[in-house]
């Protein structure tokens, strides 16, 4: 009984977040009241600066996931495996701003890009991002999967930590990241507050999430499917890695 009830719980949860997608899909094959493709032919052909900030949102995602990536790994690498005094207290304070709204640290950040130049730059709406406390918690409970044996062993191997880190911790948690990096790219993807604030002098540099709501009506839906596109691909790409990871790492 108690199986059956989540059961329907969750599917009624899965159709109630499916809706709006379906909807948004079914309405972008529609134009003027008939089933058809003009809204894609017209969004393809006509409306060029809808590209120009698809191709802006694609270059900042694709930034800060690659750069995200290479830090944290590192970062949870020590925090997961490396034994130094102050470890715990330098862990708890990246979980403290993890759980910092974006509002509290809204002001700092834009006083930094200022004072260095960066705001209404592709550097304001990408940096802040890259050094995420999200990212590197996650890698860092992914790390704590790994068993301290075979670190042991590779240490017989190699001193450095780069080569233990590559060669032995890397291939076990490479799901993982792949589901990381999934997360990561879904949320630079939809990045809004951080481009109206950090370049509102300079839209050109606007990425499609803040540009979307300007499309023309007729238009409207199918730029909204073209949007959820890369990101739905993406996790049909990666669903078994995301899946597994999420399951069988401890978090």
């Amino acid at each position: 009984m108690k199986k059956r009830l989540l059961t329907a719980l969750m599917t009624s949860l899965g159709v109630f977040f499916f809706l709006p997608v379906a909807s948004l899909a079914i309405k972008s094959l529609t134009f003027g009241g008939n089933l058809s493709l003009a809204q894609y032919w017209e969004l393809f052909t006509v409306d060029h600066a809808y590209f120009k900030y698809f191709w802006n949102s694609v270059l900042y995602a694709f930034v800060i996931t690659s750069a995200s990536i290479m830090i944290s790994v590192p970062l949870g690498f020590l925090f997961a495996k490396i034994k130094f005094r102050g470890a715990k207290a330098l862990f708890f304070i990246y979980i403290a701003v993890m759980l910092l709204p974006f509002q509290a640290t809204l002001l700092p950040n834009y006083i930094r890009l200022r004072d260095l130049g960066f705001l209404n730059t592709p550097l304001a709406l990408t940096l802040p991002m890259i050094f995420s406390p999200f990212a590197v918690f996650l890698t860092r409970q992914f790390m704590t999967s790994v068993p301290d044996e075979l670190i042991d062993y590779a240490q017989l191997e190699t001193s450095s930590a780069l080569k233990i880190m590559r060669c032995a911790v890397w291939p076990q948690i490479k799901p993982a990241i792949s589901a990381l990096a999934v997360l990561i790219f879904c949320e630079s993807w939809n990045i809004v507050e951080q481009a109206l604030i950090f370049s509102m002098d300079n839209p050109e540099i606007y990425p499609l999430s803040v540009k979307l709501a300007e499309l023309p009506e007729d238009v409207a839906s199918a730029g909204g499917a073209v949007y959820m596109f890369p990101a739905l691909m993406l996790f049909l790409i990666f669903r078994k890695p995301l899946e597994t990871s999420m399951e069988s790492y401890k978090l």
